[in-house]
């Protein structure tokens, strides 16, 4: 074999191995940049157990880029929700109170690094980061009611899999843990101003299944997902208030469009 011949065998093979799928085992579409625009729909429970609950319907709307480098990913996250929950519990002197129609707003901004591999067929990414999440309970539609809002900021330490099917079609199952850094809750119900307490420790878990098609034109997933957290008793501020140990429940499906 020629010398040339031997120079350009040389070349491809080290073009290879420097590649994406080389350097981390990934499949070759997880190595271009990526958006992803995803509407969702969920189901929403917050109780402070023995207290109150709030649930209801939340209707919201998710956006990401993904960059990727070799074997790296970058990623950052932002989501809205937002719909009416009903609240069951009693006022201060104990009365059984409830109300309708209370405004909720629900906001996730995150911010991820990870690494990419493929073990046994499965594309896989395994991912870290920082997280803030806000909750808007407005029930001022009500006399009884107020504005409160909760704020968690918090580390997310997830795993994410993936493995293609014949004909276009991917499958993916992911799983987070999600570390409460830090609760801060305002809510507005002192006659002086509003109330701030802090809350901690806490944790939080999501769950979530991807089935995927992939087409020259489109690629679309249905993404049904849960996501559950929950947090310890805060402290008590000056004038005595405090916010109890509570747990939030949601489960939903988005339809994710990545482009």
């Amino acid at each position: 074999m020629s010398a040339g011949r031997l120079s350009v065998i040389g070349l491809l093979l080290g073009t290879l191995a420097a590649s994406p799928r080389a350097a981390g085992g990934m499949e070759p579409e997880l190595a271009a940049p990526r958006w992803e625009f995803a509407p969702e729909v969920s189901y929403f429970r917050y109780v402070e157990p023995g207290i109150m609950k709030d649930s209801g319907v939340l209707y919201g709307v998710a956006g990401s880029h993904t960059r990727y480098r070799q074997d790296k990913l970058l990623r950052v996250e932002a989501g809205l929700a937002f719909g009416y929950v009903d609240y069951e519990g009693a006022l201060i002197d104990g009365t059984p109170y409830t109300m309708k129609g209370c405004r909720d707003f629900l906001v996730n901004l995150r911010a991820l690094c990870g690494r990419l591999g493929q073990t046994g067929g499965w594309d896989r990414q395994l991912y870290a980061g920082l997280g803030y999440r806000a909750l808007i309970d407005d029930s001022t539609q009500d006399p009884a009611g107020y504005v409160r809002m909760s704020n968690y900021f918090y580390a997310p330490l997830g795993l994410k899999v993936y493995h293609n099917l014949a004909g276009g079609w991917q499958v993916a199952l992911g799983g987070e843990l999600d570390l409460l850094l830090l609760g801060v809750q305002i809510s507005d119900v002192s006659e002086d101003g509003t109330v701030t307490n802090v809350q901690w420790p806490g944790f939080g878990v999501r769950a979530s299944v991807e089935v995927r098609r992939r087409t020259l034109a489109t690629d679309l997933a249905l993404a049904p997902f849960v996501q559950y957290w929950w947090v310890e008793e805060s402290s008590t501020s000056s004038d005595g208030w405090y916010e109890p140990r509570n747990n939030t429940l949601q489960y939903g499906v988005s339809l994710i469009w990545r482009f």
